[in-house]
């Protein structure tokens, strides 16, 4: 690892390795992920022509009540956009999921893999130092399509006390790395920056949306207060068949590249002042922290040229999450269907779930004793226990099928493969109802 390039903070360091671009994939690792599509899904995927079709594209940015961008903008071209994500313990059937619908539409997908969790659990590399992660990582490569540059980095925290920080601010600090990732692939402020947990992502429909509509919030000249695009997200617990009725999550989210740390400008867009080391973790009360600018305004802009009034700093990472500033998306029809899907704990075995819920951020110290329904207070996983022993409740659709409006995740469109991941999962609830019980101690 010490071979890899590196830059260092107060909280850790990461290490950048090659992108899926840069390396020759060995001829018994290579898979075309396209040989099992269905006849729907090949359609709807084979989207990526060079060829913009004008009048399908405005009919799309009506749907989410975008404009279509004018004759000044001719000739139209698709904006380019840059993922990051962090990997961890995420089952191959989430990444495939996911993967799926964003296939040869990313430019570039940053992922970072930490040796810890975000309670300082120590946790093995699952995609560096051995032959097994190197073809791990040849899979990774392959999965989001040959025109999109795959990276995994890596992030070794310095910091050896919880005492040194709140449960969540491992994954913050973790995050920083996707904007120097995003730097190296050649990113541009008129490009694009998504950042999501790696069981979420937009729908496919609604990223070619954000690649040619006139969305407001990628107009050049930002003053980067309210910047974002953020997801109206169905969420799916555990099974394509377990889905929350009324209930929307709110990532991920896409932010101008104007308005990113280490891409936007900082001569338009001052630094702000943050909870640690001044520049990291959450930002400061008044310093824009859900949008209270007032001392920022009084210290930081205050003296300077008249027209920095109203501006607002760069966006770290993680702040693409926490903070708020900007307008979420979905499709103006009857159901106000989704722009976004969550695959929530698609876990391949209870005991995954237990490590996920022991040792993250907020994490429950009795969750390796309790059974599956009982581990999360916000009834999640009861809610995927209930589905998987067919107790639907008025909080959760009847079925993949039963799902109202007009966006389906394109991965489970494939009968076989919603009816596989079901099955396995009832199986898991199964075994651990014969192991645990009901237990709730």
């Amino acid at each position: 690892m010490n071979k890899l390039k590196r830059i260092s903070f107060p909280h850790g360091s990461f290490f950048f390795g090659s992108d899926s671009h840069q390396i020759k994939i060995p001829e018994s690792d290579v898979f075309d992920s396209s040989a099992s599509w269905s006849a729907i899904q090949r359609e709807m995927l084979d989207d990526d022509s060079e060829i913009i079709n004008v009048e399908e594209e405005k009919k799309r940015c009506a749907s989410y009540d975008f404009d279509f961008p004018s004759n000044a903008a001719m000739p139209l071209k698709r904006r380019r956009l840059f993922y990051g994500a962090l990997i961890s313990g995420d089952s191959e059937e989430v990444i495939k999921a996911t993967s799926m619908e964003q296939y040869n539409i990313y430019h570039t997908v940053s992922l970072i893999e930490s040796n810890s969790t975000h309670n300082l659990s120590p946790k093995k590399w699952r995609f560096f130092g051995s032959e097994d992660a190197s073809k791990q990582l040849h899979w990774l490569y392959q999965l989001f399509g040959p025109k999109t540059k795959v990276s995994m980095d890596y992030y070794v925290t310095s910091l050896t006390s919880e005492d040194d920080f709140v449960p969540m601010d491992l994954d913050y600090y973790q995050r920083e790395g996707h904007v120097y990732r995003w730097k190296l692939n050649g990113m541009r402020p008129d490009d694009v920056a998504i950042i999501g947990d790696l069981d979420e992502t937009f729908s496919r429909d609604f990223l070619r949306a954000l690649q040619i509509c006139d969305v407001p919030q990628f107009r050049p000249g930002q003053s980067c207060r309210e910047p974002k695009v953020f997801g109206s997200t169905l969420i799916f617990e555990s099974s394509p068949e377990c889905a929350w009725k009324g209930r929307r999550w709110f990532h991920p989210d896409a932010i101008l590249g104007e308005c990113v740390d280490q891409i936007g400008d900082t001569k338009l867009h001052p630094p702000t002042k943050r909870e640690m080391w001044e520049s990291h973790g959450d930002r400061l009360e008044g310093y824009g922290h859900f949008e209270d600018y007032s001392k920022y305004d009084a210290n930081v802009l205050a003296g300077l040229d008249d027209n920095m009034e109203g501006q607002g700093p760069l966006w770290l990472p993680h702040e693409f999450r926490v903070e708020a500033g900007g307008e979420d998306a979905m499709k103006n029809d009857e159901w106000k269907s989704p722009s976004a899907y969550h695959f929530h704990n698609f876990f391949m075995s209870g005991e995954e779930v237990r490590f996920k819920y022991s040792t993250y951020g907020h994490a429950n110290e009795n969750a390796l004793v309790k059974s599956l329904r009982h581990i999360h207070d916000a009834g999640d996983l009861m809610l995927a226990v209930m589905c998987a022993l067919g107790n639907h409740t008025e909080n959760t659709e009847s079925g993949f099928e039963s799902i109202p409006g007009t966006a389906r995740p394109i991965y489970y469109l494939n009968k076989e493969a919603r009816l596989a991941r079901h099955s396995l999962w009832q199986d898991v609830v199964r075994k651990d109802e014969e192991k645990y019980g009901q237990s709730n101690q």
